[in-house]
């Protein structure tokens, strides 16, 4: 975990930082004739020592304690212990006390004793009012007697405490707790979630808007946080109930610290970044918890403000196992975040594969789009019938691996520990109606909805057909009001069908995309046309579908085996040529003994670890003509070790020219190869049509510490749909290697296209197998020539049954097994 200097904090804190809350009150110094700021008593909390929470972390994490943000220092002030007070007139009193701790990223506190008085009202700001919270008063007077506040985004804030001087000895303050930030909780500085998160404002996420607001970052203790969820209860009432993990340390003792951040998320799809914590809120009761299933039950002590939209998840209490699974979080508890599994879940003990183990943990086996982070944990796994099914414990999942994650059951805590405090279910079945299942509440859902999120994408040779040539979208009305909608798009090898009309409330209509005859005549290359969905009369709810269309096959057109070396540019340590398997000895895995295929591979120093401190350091590929090339994909084989991204980089870029380099992805985690990865990017934007295609790896920056065996490169292909020359695999040069490509599409229904590469003639058996391990389907069971070959499977078993599920494709060749993974959606 990369931690922020002192002098970079302040620097970019002072970079507009103003996030005052929408309706928050002025300061009493801002609007009364005061003493000068300069003039108030000041209290100086500890300087955190990074070094030292960095080591503190460490431990933290392997102890499975909820990561911190803030080092908080017990203190005992009051406005008689400390602060300056002053008369203000118009029988008013003003108590201000100034804190501060340079270099803090943030500040909040902890009142162990809070009660105000009518007419008297607490504020915090930033010493530069740059930042302010919302004013505290009566309304926030609670049973447990606290108050702990948000963090402000300064290293120096004010209190300002004003109060009638007729009721200045009916009150209690005191606080009792000053957290002092050092980690990114809301700061533009700060270790940043991975690059594979997704943010929820995107398109794709539009299915989960009613779940989305009921996800929210929260604080605890004033030092450590989490990701937690509004969580619905049979009466459908509205009871604030908020679960979150059991390892994210909330218990009766501490509740009343919870603070919670909602709609903490970006503006813009694609920002993960640059949200407010403006809509937030304090306090808590605990109501019951239980370490096997690692979950926690609180009830806010207020209601959420209704103007934010907050929604109650629904939730599955029943054993059965996902589909396919959603997870809704805040990743290193940056802005919100949505991540998709696509295969099926299994019951699982905690960081076990064994299938059923002690059933207490639903098993993700791998991230399909997005990942979770630290931060992550107490955020919920959503079934494919958008309920809650358990909350994150943990795992080891981040961008760039496929690793699994453990959501404690919420069947396995609906009983618990079998007494009201270790149970949700004396909670959130307060009419004991034996409901097994209830559905997301959302008391403030309106305007147009539109199902589901995803685009059409299809393919098919030149002249057609083309695969699926269809898709139905379901518009909804979630409001109290009818409206109008309208559906436009602008190819003319799209048609839309039943594209206007009118919904009164609750009503649908089903809307179809279709891909039409004219399609037939588009030459060979990839093709898109965006459908927008509005409603008329408010505009609420208005979204976007794309269509895209592959006309021909994508081949492989340039392949780069290094059997032989093929001339690139190198810098410092990258070197072609045979690993030698040194490296790794204190941290990761070593190096390969040789290529995927072949003996040699580029590697950033074949004998060994990459350096400390060094800059970055290029290994650049020349130039490939990619003009007639379109749905351009970038494919090598990978074996990386390298730092987590808070202290070493490595980096897989692109370029057209040369000069100006995209990045394709840099390590979001500590990366740490023992096999040969195989890796692909989409390079379209940048390479499509171009003349000039260049790749590039990078080691490097890294920090002074550890050291890890760096990069190795093998077997680097680009494919494409070439609409001029011939491809390698496409009636020139026979194919490299054997090899089974990717079916396209896939996901799919109802068919799928396999392609297998045979570099000589020999016995080819295709076959279909369930996740069981039973043979599905023979697709080929003969002698092939050498090239490529084309089988469509059309998800049927032998028998003629079809069922959607995970299915597993697999080559047997004279050069081995080949296997991946399919799967049917109905």
């Amino acid at each position: 975990m990369r931690f922020i200097s002192p002098s970079a904090a302040l620097a970019v804190l002072s970079i507009a930082l103003i996030s005052t809350l929408a309706g928050a009150a002025e300061p009493t110094a801002l609007t009364h004739d005061v003493q000068p700021l300069e003039t108030v008593a000041r209290f100086e909390a500890p300087v955190v020592d990074i070094e030292a929470a960095r080591l503190e972390d460490e431990d933290r994490e392997r102890e499975g304690l909820a990561p911190r943000f803030a080092i908080t220092n017990p203190v005992a002030i009051t406005p008689d212990s400390h602060g300056s007070w002053e008369e203000i007139g118009g029988g008013m009193r003003l108590w201000r006390l100034r804190i501060g701790s340079p270099g803090a990223l943030s500040l909040n506190l902890g009142f162990s004793a809070f009660r105000l008085p009518a007419g008297a009202s607490l504020m915090v700001y930033a010493a530069d009012d740059s930042y302010r919270l919302r004013a505290f008063g009566p309304a926030d007077n609670a049973a447990h007697g606290e108050l702990w506040t948000p963090v402000v985004l300064s290293d120096d804030i004010v209190v300002e405490f004003t109060i009638p001087v007729k009721a200045d000895d009916d009150f209690e303050l005191e606080l009792g707790t000053v957290g002092v930030g050092y980690r990114g909780f809301g700061e533009i500085l700060g270790d940043r979630s991975g690059w594979c998160n997704n943010d929820v404002v995107c398109p794709e996420a539009d299915p989960w808007w009613d779940e989305i607001p009921s996800v929210g970052v929260i604080s605890t203790g004033g030092g450590t946080f989490c990701t937690g969820f509004m969580v619905n209860n049979t009466a459908q009432d509205e009871t604030p109930f908020f679960m979150t993990a059991n390892h994210c340390g909330i218990y009766s003792g501490n509740a009343a610290s919870l603070v919670v951040y909602w709609n903490f998320q970006s503006p813009n799809c694609g920002d993960q970044c640059c949200g407010s914590l403006a809509q937030n809120q304090t306090g808590s009761y605990f109501r019951s918890s239980y370490s096997s299933s690692d979950f926690t039950l609180v009830e806010l002590d207020e209601l959420p403000n209704p103007d934010w939209g907050i929604s109650y998840a629904g939730w599955d209490r029943t054993s059965a196992d996902p589909d396919w699974a959603v997870a809704i979080h805040h990743p290193s508890t940056d802005e919100k975040s949505i991540s998709w599994e696509n295969d099926p879940c299994t019951t699982t003990s905690y960081l076990s594969n064994s299938v059923p183990g002690n059933g207490t943990h639903i098993r993700v086996e791998d991230w399909d789009d997005g990942t979770t982070e630290p931060g992550s944990s107490g955020s919920p796994l959503f079934d494919q019938n958008h309920r809650v099914v358990g909350q994150l414990h943990g795992g080891y999942a981040a961008c760039g691996n496929d690793d699994p994650d453990w959501y404690g059951r919420f069947s396995v805590s609906w009983t618990g520990g079998g007494s009201s405090s270790t149970r949700l279910s004396n909670w959130l079945d307060p009419l004991s109606t034996g409901q097994e299942t209830i559905d997301t509440l959302n008391p403030g859902a309106s305007g147009m909805r539109v199902s589901p999120s995803d685009g059409l994408v299809s393919s098919g040779p030149v002249g057609g057909p083309f695969t699926p040539d269809s898709k139905d979208y379901t518009v909804e009305n979630q409001g109290d009001t009818g409206f109008n909608y309208s559906v436009i798009h602008d190819e003319p090898w799209v048609t839309v069908m039943n594209s206007s009309g009118y919904l009164a409330p609750g009503a649908t209509a089903i809307v179809t995309v279709t891909i039409n005859g004219a399609a037939s005549g588009l030459p060979a290359g990839l093709h898109g046309d965006t459908v927008a969905f509005s409603n008329v009369t408010t505009g609420d709810g208005d979204t976007t579908r794309p269509v895209s269309l592959q006309v021909g096959e994508a081949t492989l057109v340039y392949s780069e085996t290094m059997d032989s070396n093929p001339g690139w540019s190198t810098q410092d340590q990258w070197a072609f040529g045979d690993p030698t398997g040194q490296g790794g000895a204190d941290h990761g895995n070593p190096d390969p003994n040789s290529g995927y295929t072949g003996s040699n591979v580029y590697g950033y120093n074949l004998n060994g670890d990459y350096t400390n401190s060094m800059p970055e350091r290029h290994l650049t590929s020349t130039a490939f003509d990619c003009s007639n090339l379109s749905a351009t994909t970038l494919k090598f084989r990978r074996w990386l070790n390298v730092e987590q991204p808070a202290y070493d980089h490595a980096y897989v870029r692109v370029s057209n020219d040369n000069v100006t380099w995209s990045q394709l992805w840099t390590n979001g985690a500590e990366i740490t190869d023992n096999s040969w990865q195989l890796m692909e990017y989409d390079i379209a934007a940048i390479a499509d049509g171009q003349p000039t295609v260049y790749l590039r790896w990078t080691m490097g920056t890294t920090d002074s510490s550890w050291l890890y065996s760096g990069w190795n490169i093998d077997d680097v292909e680009i494919w494409g749909i070439d609409s001029g020359a011939t491809g390698v695999a496409d009636g020139g040069a026979l194919p490299a290697r054997t090899d089974l490509l990717r079916a396209v599409p896939n996901p799919f229904n109802p068919k799928t296209t396999l392609s297998f590469d045979l570099a000589e003639p020999g016995h080819v058996t295709l076959a279909i197998y369930d996740v069981g391990g039973r043979r599905a389907a023979t697709l080929v069971d003969e002698t092939r020539e050498a090239g490529r070959h084309n089988v469509e499977w059309n998800g049927r078993s032998q028998s003629g049954s079809s069922s959607s599920g995970v299915y597993f494709a697999q080559l047997l060749t004279d050069a081995g097994v080949q296997t991946q993974k399919l799967t049917l959606l109905k």
